[in-house]
């Protein structure tokens, strides 16, 4: 249910007040064009270059309803951090794909909106001059800027304490009143349930093909990742920046660079967490700052095999992945790494 900015909630959604969610929710719902000016102003904490605005992850062929995948897949150029499996997974969690669903709470359509919510958050989402929560597009709009205002709200709060794509959701469902009030997400089963629910289906929307679009046979080498470089190999704020950032919302699906074997996969210091691939000829590649990774230390892998999706782990200053190729233990550019190899990063 999408809760109010400011609400104070209860522990069920069906045995919430649906007058008290109506009367707060009026408080402090901002309009759609002030999310967007808050994502250019801050988009320091949401992402690491405004390029990544715009850049949605990519659902699973037939995943989704028919007539539903362009509404996802331009609500999620919203912001950067909100994507098209993530929305596509939060309807399955709030209305299991009924666009006529109400709640016991009052909760309206596809997103499940409050009537009071509705009136400020609500989009025209197909132009027609109406603004209906029961319409699709209106609605899958509407989610869409709606959380990336709360993703924008959790990201510059360094009092809460979580990802913050879990605070966004669990604010999306409890209210960001009561996600502040207990320094991340309320001890509520209900929105704890509500956000792994959502975590889980994520990666059944994501696209689960094994190769990404273009990937080669084994030795080529291939882009790790759909997004802009944002930041290059070199010297940064006094030290090595030992790779390469690709701006990407979190929740990108990231894939081998070429085909061999995985030696690490999980927690790392400064990347928060990372997947680690050797490669033949003495060559490694890592894949940092990711949200989820999807295989284990020893699996054989091959070129463009889905290994993670990015995240903001880590010391990161917005969702991105961090790619680094290495060649006998030795960090060297993977621009002039790919070059070398006949297959330009760029």
């Amino acid at each position: 249910m999408a809760a109010p900015l400011l609400a104070a909630t209860a522990a069920s959604t069906a045995t919430r007040s649906g007058a008290l969610r109506s009367l707060l929710a009026g408080i402090l719902v901002l309009p759609v064009l002030l999310v967007m000016l808050l994502v250019v102003l801050l988009g320091g904490g949401l992402a690491a270059d405004a390029a990544a605005v715009g850049a949605p992850g990519q659902l699973r062929p037939g995943a989704v309803p028919d007539g539903y995948e362009p509404l996802l897949h331009q609500a999620s150029r919203t912001c950067a951090g909100v994507t098209a499996p993530l929305l596509a997974a939060q309807i399955e969690v709030e209305s299991g794909w009924n666009p006529r669903a109400v709640s016991p709470a009052g909760a309206q359509g596809l997103a499940q909106f409050m009537p009071a919510t509705w009136a400020g958050a609500g989009v025209d989402g197909d132009g027609n001059g109406r603004r209906d929560p029961f319409n699709p597009a209106d609605a899958i709009a509407s989610q869409g800027a709606f959380l990336c205002q709360l993703l924008t709200a959790v990201s510059g709060d360094r009092r809460l304490a979580g990802d913050p794509l879990d605070l966004a959701l669990a604010a999306y469902n409890a209210g960001l009143g009561a996600v502040r009030r207990a320094g991340g997400i309320p001890p509520y089963p209900e929105t704890q349930d509500y956000v792994q629910r959502i975590r889980a289906l994520i990666a059944y929307y994501a696209d689960p093909a094994g190769t990404a679009p273009g990937a080669g046979p084994p030795g080529s080498w291939g882009r790790p990742i759909v997004g802009p470089i944002t930041s290059g190999f070199g010297p940064r704020w006094g030290r090595l920046h030992a790779g390469v950032d690709f701006a990407a919302p979190i929740g990108t699906p990231v894939h081998a660079a070429s085909d061999g074997t995985v030696t690490a996969a999980g927690p790392a210091s400064g990347y928060g967490q990372w997947v680690k691939i050797a490669h033949p000829g003495g060559v490694s590649t890592v894949y940092g700052h990711i949200s989820r990774w999807t295989v284990t230390v020893g699996q054989g892998v091959q070129p463009g095999q889905l290994i993670a999706y990015s995240g903001n782990e880590g010391r990161s200053t917005g969702p991105h992945l961090h790619f680094e190729t290495h060649v006998n233990g030795r960090a060297v550019d993977p621009a002039a790494f790919y070059a070398a190899h006949g297959a330009p990063l760029q």
